[in-house]
């Protein structure tokens, strides 16, 4: 049973047992069903690229159209201007990495991962070997590439005996020479900087008045030298740090009567960890921010949002002016999955 799966059937039994336990009878036994099928949609007006991509890469995302067909099993890659294609081996369900300007992907191929450059047509077979995950949804780490593209941060997964998720060494891999660099254990991957990757673990907070915990951020080179630390308070450990790693951006948060609203971007000044200012995105009516994605520079930001719907979006916001400017992601009609909602997994590429 592969280890999504045996999470899974983890999930349900744990729903059974609150149910026993609250006096509801015996479970349902629709509580370990499989998923049924979704309906099958088209697939995607999309073509296989067996050279370079004429143009750099806007979008990719996960089709789950489900007829069968080249299309619907492999992550469909989308330009600005609305070309689509498709690529052998990146299948939809596997780890999958596009580079920030476009022109850089990583997928596996056979056993192990490989970097595809899209202007030339080059794939290059890198030094790792996949391994099967339990998925994102779940706690796993996706691979991601640097700023630069030159490397490769890869984190397996596994179940322990008790069903509960556990974050492997993390691994930063060279493309160009082909070279493997593993990290400490018990570092939570934070995003990359210019100077390296950033990493944060969760402290007792002794020298922060106010708060119960501490984050203490670690900057580390491709080579795995710490290049800087900072400490910032507890509630700031998911924050997405800039790529001068000067700043640090979170979604700032409050409760509402029936659910949890951003009310902004949080930007505080990792030298000292005090806040720098707040940026109230200008997104349209009925919008707000879900996630931040990562850094366009030093001065705007990646932002995902949400409607009232669920219907995900994704904006480059100005952090001058608060100004938002849509990225106008569009799928083709997919089949959600239970688990795996088919607009989470876009991956953002050239916004040029």
């Amino acid at each position: 049973m592969s280890a999504f799966w045996r999470l899974c059937v983890a999930a349900a039994a744990a729903l059974a047992a609150a149910w026993l336990i609250n006096g509801g009878g015996p479970p349902p036994v629709e509580f370990l069903s499989p998923e049924p099928a979704p309906p099958a949609t088209p697939a995607p007006a999309a073509v296989k690229l067996t050279g370079p991509a004429p143009a750099p890469v806007r979008y990719a995302y996960e089709p789950h159209c489900n007829d069968g067909t080249d299309g619907c099993r492999h992550h469909i890659l989308v330009s600005a201007t609305g070309q689509q294609w498709w690529l052998e081996g990146a299948h939809d369900d596997a780890p999958f990495a596009l580079s920030s300007d476009g022109t850089l992907v990583v997928h596996p191929l056979g056993d192990r991962f490989v970097a595809r450059d899209l202007t030339t047509g080059t794939v290059t077979k890198l030094p790792v070997k996949t391994e099967e995950s339990v998925g994102e949804i779940f706690g796993s780490q996706q691979p991601l590439l640097s700023l630069d593209g030159r490397h490769l941060l890869v984190q397996h997964d596994h179940l322990d005996e008790d069903v509960e998720v556990v974050l492997e060494r993390p691994m930063i891999v060279d493309i160009r020479r082909g070279t493997v660099r593993r990290l400490p254990k018990g570092e939570r991957v934070a995003g990359w900087t210019t100077e390296g990757l950033a990493l944060v673990t969760d402290h007792p907070a002794r020298d922060l008045p106010g708060y119960a915990t501490s984050a203490a951020y670690v900057i580390r080179s491709p080579g795995g030298r710490v290049v800087r630390r900072f400490t910032v308070p507890g509630n700031l450990a998911h924050g997405l740090p800039s790529p001068s790693a000067r700043t640090l951006a979170t979604l700032a948060k409050e409760i509402a009567p029936h659910d949890v609203v951003s009310t902004g971007i949080l930007l505080t000044g990792t030298g000292n960890g005090k806040t720098l200012r707040t940026v109230v995105p200008r997104l349209p009516e009925g919008l707000r921010a879900d996630a931040l994605i990562r850094w366009e520079g030093e001065d705007a930001l990646l932002v995902r949002a949400e409607d009232r719907h669920g219907k995900i979006s994704y904006h480059v916001v100005d952090l001058a002016t608060g100004a938002a400017r849509d990225l106008r992601v569009a799928m083709a009609a997919v089949s959600d999955y239970l688990l795996a909602p088919a607009e989470l997994s876009v991956l953002i590429g050239s916004v040029r």
